[in-house]
């Protein structure tokens, strides 16, 4: 009984040691205070340890009044600095003041934690005295005099000081770190949101740091501790907890509180009756409650038991869990107006200029404010027009963003080389415009005619995607100069390109639709005619909003001029396009002028379909077709008309919409549903890689949807090459979800499939 106290002891002590040594090493101030919350819990740890120890030394004849007195004052100075702060950032994230929150997270600091650290090292030794059978004398852990992991940390605090940007924080201790724009968590939904953006945060850094530090097991085993509670604290948080209303855990977890703002907590409710949400939660509890923030006390479950039983505890599938209830969360904050601003803590940005920070630093004190604000971008310079664009092609996300930013601002602000001049005339007036051509304009326009890949070009046209909000004119007028030169599929490209940039008016663009609607090749025919409706919609539509009605061009005079010389197969995709367009992007303020005719269209699109198909007598597919036009859900029709050609695959027209659908031609509308029409409408067209692209993150977004985790199975359970993954996934979607007899054949079928090509690849 005594020797498994104090081999527990001592495990203590060496743990709060090597957070100490991580968090010193780290001196960015968020970080250093993350880790150093384990030192918390070990100190709190370690005092029920120690008076648990008393007695059975007392017992044994011991003198422990000096081993009583040193633990006894650990535990006054404990109570008075850290006993708070263990209950409500360690162990647990709990309800406290806004501000208290922020003081006692700025109390965490080296000075303070020094005591704790060499105090719980002191309680251990001073059982030397006693002579106590077991005891094994203190050695300071290895990895405090490893110079890698003293290199790994300082890598990282290099990374850490060399980021230039301002980000959004909206968790409860934004304030507390630097370079980050908060807000307030005052209410109690939005402080619960809060904390679990907290926490997301911190599973994510521990998670960064356990990956680089993996090599060393004592490090490695002390953030799967931290992370392992962090995710019961976020489940906790989320969900309000079975217990009852006076017990000591009770808290209204996000779900509750939504409620109470009369708002639907269904994206968290649906994903916990899906799954096994409380049986994931109770394995990980129970590892959390007798090695991660508390270390077991009964003495018939040893430290090597609790090692074992640690070590044994797969980390992978606790991490999956969590991030399907991580998932959850961002579910529920999207479909909360008041809550979305939780799903994009951590974006980046834009515009904002980092500057000296007030927040207390870990050691030490605060730095300096800088001498001198941050040098402005060289946006004349070819040297740094490169050096971005490279960025922008190769990069990280916050690579692509500081290129973006750059070109931006270079668009906007480098020097002209040409002032080109617009004409526009309207009924019987006429208006001139003047637009800058620019130094960052022609180096686009170069680097475009300069013998890049496709992927390159295609990633510059992204580019000027990201920036089409500023300029327009000048960017496509970029785009329509390289265009003479370039190959059917980059006029292609550019078409679609012109359309989303939407410049109007513009008479080169105008003569490029023109050319191209004549083109051989019918997607560029098609992709041109789309471009110039997405261009009238825009504008027609900004001119009808702020002229009160009036109009400049007739929509469905338009149309027909446009599409008289199709052929009927031709035209039934063209219309479809259209109409996907009043629920794309543009939907809104661009789209609401035209709601009489977009209603028309829908009316003369079920006209031209229904024909095509072939009904049973209940009528089943003329109401699936109605359903899906109610539903705005346009690549859905096009699947729906597909999968129901009389000669199937055969017929001319299923390759067609297929491919439209594909391209993007046919808009797929902003919801769960058209998104999982479109990965339909890939794997029909036998591109299983590029409907896994779009079906995984389908998946990742809808935790609660069981068919839509299943679809992605069945996607990888036809990708060559990918049975192993299929197997992964169809395990993984039986352990977390509660499925009905249907959805487990759908699996069975994605094995069977899976093995019946594993058996062939093997004759």
């Amino acid at each position: 009984m005594v020797q498994g106290r104090i081999e527990k002891l001592r495990f203590i002590a060496e743990e709060m040691q090597i957070a100490f040594h991580l968090a010193t090493n780290l001196t960015d101030p968020f970080f250093a205070r993350t880790i150093a919350r384990h030192i918390l819990v070990r100190a709190e740890n370690l005092i029920a340890h120690a008076r648990g120890l008393r007695r059975p030394l007392r017992d044994a004849g011991f003198d422990t009044n000096a081993f009583h007195t040193a633990k006894e004052a650990y535990a006054t100075e404990f109570e008075e600095y850290f006993k708070v702060a263990r209950h409500k950032i360690g162990a647990h994230v709990q309800d406290f003041d806004f501000g208290k929150r922020i003081e006692l997270w700025n109390d965490i600091e080296i000075v303070k934690l020094s005591y704790f650290v060499d105090g719980a090292r002191e309680i251990y030794e001073g059982l030397a005295a006693l002579t106590v059978p077991g005891y094994v004398p203190y050695a300071v852990p290895a990895e405090l005099s490893d110079p890698k992991i003293v290199e790994i940390l300082h890598q990282i605090q290099r990374s850490l000081d060399a980021r230039t940007w301002v980000e959004m924080g909206t968790d409860s201790l934004a304030m507390a770190r630097g370079n980050t724009s908060a807000v307030l968590n005052t209410t109690p939904v939005h402080a619960r949101a809060g904390q679990l953006a907290l926490i997301r945060r911190w599973i994510a850094l521990q998670l960064e740091l356990r990956g680089k530090l993996a090599a060393y097991p004592a490090i490695a085993r002390l953030f799967k501790e931290r992370i392992v509670t962090d995710i019961v604290s976020f489940c906790d948080c989320l969900v309000t907890r079975p217990v009852a209303a006076d017990a000591l855990q009770a808290m209204d977890g996000l779900n509750k509180l939504v409620q109470a703002e009369n708002q639907s907590s269904a994206a968290i409710d649906d994903f916990v009756a899906a799954s096994h949400f409380e049986t994931d939660l109770a394995a990980t509890r129970r590892v959390r409650d007798k090695i991660g923030a508390h270390l077991e006390i009964d003495e018939a479950e040893t430290l090597p038991m609790l090692l074992a039983d640690l070590n044994a505890f797969d980390l992978d599938k606790a991490l999956a869990f969590y991030d399907r209830v991580a998932a959850a969360f961002n579910k529920q904050c999207f479909a909360v107006l008041f809550l979305r601003m939780y799903a994009a803590d951590g974006a980046r940005l834009y515009g904002v200029t980092m500057g000296h920070s007030a927040v207390k630093p870990f050691a030490g004190v605060a730095e300096p404010p800088p001498a001198a604000p941050p040098a402005l971008p060289l946006i004349n310079d070819e040297q740094e027009y490169a050096k971005n664009l490279r960025r922008w092609l190769d990069g990280d996300e916050n690579q692509k963003g500081t290129a973006r930013d750059f070109f931006w601002k270079a668009f906007m602000g480098s020097d002209s080389i040409e002032d080109i001049k617009e004409t526009e005339h309207f009924g019987s007036g006429t208006r001139y415009h003047s637009h800058q051509f620019r130094k960052a304009h022609q180096f686009l326009l170069d680097a475009l005619s300069d013998g890049l890949s496709d992927f390159d070009f295609k990633g510059v046209l992204d580019l000027v995607m990201s920036c089409r909000g500023g300029a327009p004119y000048p960017l496509s007028e970029v785009l329509v100069r390289c265009a003479p030169h370039a190959p059917v599929f980059r006029q292609y490209l550019i078409c679609h390109v012109l359309g989303e940039i939407g410049s109007e008016p513009h008479e080169s663009v105008s003569d490029f639709f023109d050319a191209q609607a004549h083109s051989p090749t019918w997607a560029v025919r098609l992709e041109a005619v789309m471009a110039r409706y997405k261009s009238f919609i825009k504008n027609e539509g900004v001119f009808r909003t702020n002229h009160k009605g009036q109009t400049k061009v007739e929509h469905d005079a338009l149309v027909a001029s446009m599409t008289q010389a199709m052929s009927p197969d031709e035209r039934l995709i063209c219309l479809l396009g259209f109409a996907s367009v009043h629920t794309g992007p543009l939907a809104g303020v661009f789209t609401t002028p035209f709601n009489s005719n977009y209603t028309a269209l829908q009316a003369e699109l079920e006209m031209l379909i229904l024909p095509l198909l072939n009904d049973d007598d209940a009528n089943s597919k003329v109401a699936m077709l109605k359903q899906l036009i109610q539903t705005h859900d346009y690549v859905g029709v096009s699947v729906h008309i597909a999968i129901n050609l009389n000669s199937g695959e055969n017929h001319p027209l299923y390759a067609a919409l297929v491919d439209a659908c594909c391209r993007g031609t046919i808009i797929a509308a902003s919801n769960n549903q058209a998104s999982r029409h479109l990965a339909i409408s890939y794997v029909m067209k036998k591109d299983h890689r590029f409907a896994f692209e779009i079906a995984g993150p389908l998946a990742d977004r809808n935790p609660d949807w069981i068919d839509a985790q299943i679809l992605v199975a069945q996607i990888l359970g036809e990708i060559v090459g990918a049975e192993a993954d299929a197997r992964k996934r169809v395990s993984s979607i039986r352990s977390a979800y509660k499925l009905s007899p249907m959805q487990e054949a759908a699996l069975a079928a994605v094995e069977t499939e899976v093995q019946n090509r594993v058996t062939r690849q093997e004759e």
